[in-house]
């Protein structure tokens, strides 16, 4: 049958086609673009052979009253292929007013005339560029002009809902306690979390950002995203929950990675009680090199070489040590030098239980939350931080959620809910 098909596709098209038969590059333009005609009618056809949403004279109304079938009404739809024509049967309750097409929310159709294929396309490219970009690609690409404003929306629309169902699904687990089966289940699980910020319409706001990850059986690192614009509170409740699909409560060892900020620590204390919470490397270092400046001067030789030393005896787990020599070394500066050493020695008296770098490296742990800093780039900086991107919050909020299904690999999953028409 194939082959067949084939044979006649040849046929028709090979007096067409025979004259750039030596030009690859043309040819296969040339091919795909019958494809896409094809296609499109194929399209057209199939989706009016059945009755397309009918289910009997009357069905029943969320407002306990009878809806009626009136008529099949037209639609028109947007495809990967083209645009293409739709009869639905439609619905309408005399009670309620409220009238509905079942054929829509079967087929997973929003209040945009995309299709599903189209929006889904479009949405993941608006993850990683602009809406103009975007549009420009998907134009490039299928042949489809799709308007930044289309795909801004639909953007909006959908990250929007993801958003309440994550909310939603949050506030279940946290009313029934049922944590079910963890899709993952680490031997070792680190959760770190930081904080960056993007431009929106009143300024500079944080959004915060969590990394959750583990080595698979193949020793090969496996990572799970988070981010909200939400306090830190409600944040800690997502990127616990998000913990506990990863394999918190089964973990052997959990480990918490930060940078020691007071929010950053309380959410720690209050969801991760049993991790082991190590303070990062590069945050302690860059305290020691502020104050290294300080007191003998950025770039100087005598900087590098009191910074090393430091961060030497830090590095050992020194920490007594280093903090005995400090005391020492306040004693002959005043003002602001003083100070200086005062808030490194506060900092290490603060952190020192965190800050045991050689115990840590003994039993092969991260001191680095390399994850998390790349995360607050790769993540958030990579598409909402773009040169002259100023956000409304629904607009950076919708992008994020959607990047960080595309980034976790759950797209599939996504779109096999229908969420335009959720």
């Amino acid at each position: 049958m194939y082959t067949k098909i084939i044979d006649q596709l040849e046929e028709i098209y090979s007096e067409e086609l025979d004259s750039i038969a030596g030009d690859l590059g043309a040819l296969e333009e040339a091919v795909k673009a019958k494809i896409q005609e094809l296609g499109l009618g194929l399209l057209q056809r199939l989706a009016n052979r059945r009755v397309n949403g009918y289910k009997g004279s009357s069905i029943a109304c969320e407002c306990g009253g009878s809806m009626k079938f009136v008529q099949h009404r037209q639609r028109n739809i947007h495809t990967i292929f083209g645009w293409i024509t739709i009869r639905r049967a439609y619905y309408h309750c005399p009670d309620c007013g409220k009238g509905v097409f079942p054929y829509d929310c079967d087929s997973g159709l929003g209040s945009e005339q995309l299709s599903p294929a189209l929006a889904k396309t479009c949405l993941m490219l608006a993850v990683d560029d602009s809406f103009e970009q975007t549009s420009r690609k998907v134009g490039e690409l299928f042949g489809q002009n799709v308007s930044d404003t289309t795909i801004e929306r639909v953007v909006q629309q959908v990250g929007s809902k993801v958003l309440e169902q994550q909310d939603q699904k949050l506030e279940e687990f946290l009313s029934t306690r049922n944590f079910g089966e963890p899709q993952v289940t680490p031997q070792r699980l680190y959760v770190t979390a930081d904080g960056t910020t993007v431009h929106e319409m009143d300024g500079w706001h944080e959004v915060k950002t969590g990394v959750l990850y583990w080595e698979n059986e193949h020793k090969e690192r496996e990572s799970r995203y988070i981010g909200r614009f939400e306090n830190s509170e409600t944040f800690g409740w997502h990127l616990w929950y998000e913990a506990c699909n990863c394999g918190l409560r089964e973990a052997r060892e959990i480990i918490f990675l930060g940078d020691g900020a007071v929010w950053i620590r309380n959410e720690k204390y209050k969801h991760f009680e049993r991790a082991t919470f190590i303070i990062d490397w590069f945050h302690a270092s860059e305290h020691i090199w502020d104050c290294g400046k300080i007191l003998f001067g950025e770039g100087t030789a005598e900087t590098q070489e009191w910074v090393k030393k430091c961060l030497d005896l830090l590095w050992e787990g020194c920490t007594k040590q280093l903090l005995d020599e400090l005391k020492e070394q306040r004693k002959i500066y005043r003002s602001v030098k003083r100070d200086s050493i005062d808030a490194l020695i506060g900092y290490i008296l603060k952190n020192e239980e965190h800050m045991r770098y050689d115990v840590f490296r003994a039993k092969g742990y991260d001191i680095g939350s390399g994850a998390v800093e790349g995360a607050c780039k790769h993540v958030v900086g990579k598409r909402l931080k773009q040169s002259g991107m100023i956000w409304t919050r629904s607009g950076s909020s919708a992008v994020l959620v959607l990047r960080i299904i595309w980034l976790n690999g759950q797209w599939n999953q996504l779109w096999q809910k229908k969420p335009l028409a959720a």
